[in-house]
């Protein structure tokens, strides 16, 4: 029969034509499957170590084979307890591993090219460096990792009819489906509170996604760097920079897929697949990690670098934003109630402006009392304090304008990490002389923490502020968009790049940074790698005006990385500009042409 025309937009011939999903009866053939195959590839990656990985045999530096077995089961223990009362969790929970098992195979095909530049003592101790040959165990390691791999695909391939049975639009349903109608009803008509309901849905997603992309963004950057420090010949654990071919492809498929997998489940609308897949994807995290703290604590000749410690604080951050991520939307709505919009407007706009101003008063007091025969060496880091002291000054009086607060508020929500960015390095100047030269910290020291911690809360208030907006004035929720997506993945790569190379070298000087002399400064390369990260992926889905001032902000973080080489070449003889610099303004000149393409409108 044809359909009515007088029938409304849900009903239509292509709507009644679709069959309905089918109450599921249980869990899926497939999922027990799966299921089956995470736990025999649990086993096989735990219990290698015991059936020899290399010849001439090596055992492992101590009986890591517990823990190594416990953390590889976990995912399998949490999809079976679940498989029968809550079979969509079960296999959300399987895809975290299955995501990462690539890079994990890679990581440990170096067992395969060359065992002895592993650095695994948790799987085998060398004790001489002649070639060793792959035995038994390490083909079953890597054949756990195979499974594991298998047994992902079957969740995902048996998860679609869970997860869209479950929410309808989570996957492969209806793009469509979850849209509120704008047809002009009433705001106070049934239809109109639907639509205030999904932009409340959306605005929540969005800020769950910004939080678990932080967490990853952390995690990413940990996975990248060493498992630990070590003098031992037989145990040299190096960065992604210097290490070898295969611990260097596995390092960095991890850390891709880590914030990857996480926005993919973060960004989903079903409930049983945010929360499981971002438990199974901190199991599989928390398995990569705790193996090299585990390393450290039982070897006195290692010490703890921080790369597997950033990566199990975004494990535990993981699991607390599942929790939260989990929950039912209908059954939390109206929970929490937030500050008009022009009160966090302004509170915004007023601690924006006073970090400014105390960023530009602490780059112009002493940050140290040296001794007199020792130059001060914080005059140069205070320099970057100005570019961010300008631009918070500038963004917080724009907020503190009905007109333009707005519009500005997104680029602030990116441009606080400026501050950080600044002040850290100027901070571990401060710590660092303190502690060697002698010297007292200064008055410029606690302006430039109170500078941060201000910019801290300044962009807290206005992402508080972004989600009051979308659920008051907003009731469109919006997909990807093509157009601006992809420039907007090259410039986070760009970004992520210009924090992660120094944009300083010469003779004799080692830039602190992420791989190399880790400090406070670190942290500061972090945030601002952290924040244009998520700048550029929000900025696929915000409306044109707002994914313009987000890339702006993000233009901004790049610019005064790149400033830090004219503001402080004079700090050592014989500077030139390194790659971090190029690739800083590569990052600001991809950013401008993915705004200018955002703002046109679809």
């Amino acid at each position: 029969m044809s359909a009515r025309p007088d029938l409304p937009f849900e009903t239509s011939e292509a709507q009644m034509s679709r069959p309905a999903a089918p109450e599921p009866g249980g869990p899926p053939t497939g999922l027990t499957a799966a299921i089956a195959l995470s736990a025999l590839g649990a086993l096989l990656t735990g219990l290698a170590p015991l059936l020899g990985l290399v010849v001439p045999d090596m055992p492992a530096a101590f009986q890591a084979w517990p823990v190594l077995l416990l953390l590889a089961l976990i995912p399998a223990v949490l999809a079976g307890l679940s498989r029968r009362a809550r079979p969509a969790l079960a296999a959300a929970v399987l895809l975290g591993p299955a995501v990462l098992a690539p890079g994990r195979l890679a990581h440990d095909a170096q067992l395969v090219v060359d065992a002895g530049l592993a650095a695994r003592p948790e799987l085998l101790l060398p004790d001489t460096l002649d070639p060793l040959a792959p035995a038994f165990g390490t083909w079953v390691l890597l054949a756990g990792h195979v499974l594991t791999l298998v047994a992902g695909v079957l969740a995902l391939i048996a998860g679609r009819g869970l997860f869209e049975h479950t929410a309808g639009t989570s996957f492969g349903g209806d793009p469509f489906s979850g849209l509120p109608v704008s047809d002009g009803a009433p705001h106070d008509s049934p239809r109109a509170g639907e639509a205030g309901a999904a932009s409340a849905a959306g605005a929540r997603r969005q800020g769950l996604l910004a939080l678990v992309l932080c967490a990853t963004a952390v995690a990413a950057v940990g996975l990248l760097m060493g498992p630990f420090i070590s003098d031992d010949p037989y145990l040299l654990a190096k960065s992604v920079v210097d290490a070898p071919v295969a611990v260097a492809v596995g390092s960095l498929l991890l850390a891709i897929a880590v914030p990857a997998a996480a926005a993919f489940t973060a960004g989903a609308t079903d409930p049983e697949l945010v929360r499981g897949g971002l438990l199974g994807l901190a199991a599989g995290l928390a398995a990569a990690v705790v193996p090299p703290l585990l390393s450290v604590a039982v070897l006195p000749r290692l010490q703890l670098g921080w790369g597997p410690v950033l990566g199990l604080a975004a494990a535990v951050a993981l699991v607390a934003l599942a929790v939260v991520g989990g929950r039912n939307p209908d059954r939390d709505r109206g929970d929490v109630a937030l500050p008009a919009l022009t009160k966090l407007l302004r509170t915004s706009g007023v601690l924006a402006l006073a970090a400014g101003a105390l960023a530009i008063t602490s780059a112009l007091l002493p940050h140290l009392e040296m001794p007199s025969w020792v130059d001060d060496p914080s005059l140069y880091p205070a320099r970057l304090l100005w570019p961010g002291g300008v631009v918070l000054v500038l963004l917080g009086a724009g907020l503190l304008v009905p007109r333009t607060a707005t519009a500005l508020r997104p680029a602030l929500t990116v441009a606080w990490a400026m501050l950080p960015l600044a002040g850290a390095a100027a901070l571990d100047t401060v710590l660092t002389s303190t502690q060697v030269a002698g010297a007292t910290a200064g008055p410029g020291a606690w302006t430039s923490g109170a500078a941060m911690v201000l910019a801290v809360l300044a962009a807290i208030v206005a992402a508080l502020a972004g989600g009051v907006e979308r659920d008051d004035v907003d009731l469109t929720e919006r997909d990807w968009r093509p157009v601006v997506a992809v420039p907007a993945g090259i410039s986070a790569l760009l970004g992520l790049a210009a924090v992660l190379l120094p944009v300083l070298a010469a003779p004799g000087y080692t830039a602190p940074g992420v791989f190399t002399e880790f400090g406070t400064t670190s942290w500061g390369l972090i945030g601002a790698g952290a924040a244009v990260l998520i700048a550029a992926v929000l900025a696929a889905r915000s409306r044109p005006a707002r994914a313009v001032a987000l890339l702006g902000g993000a233009a901004l973080v790049m610019a005064a990385r790149a400033l830090e080489f004219p503001l402080t070449a004079d700090r050592t003889e014989g500077g030139s500009p390194a790659l971090g610099l190029w690739f800083a303004l590569a990052a600001i000149l991809t950013l401008l042409i993915t705004a200018i393409l955002a703002a046109r409108r679809d």
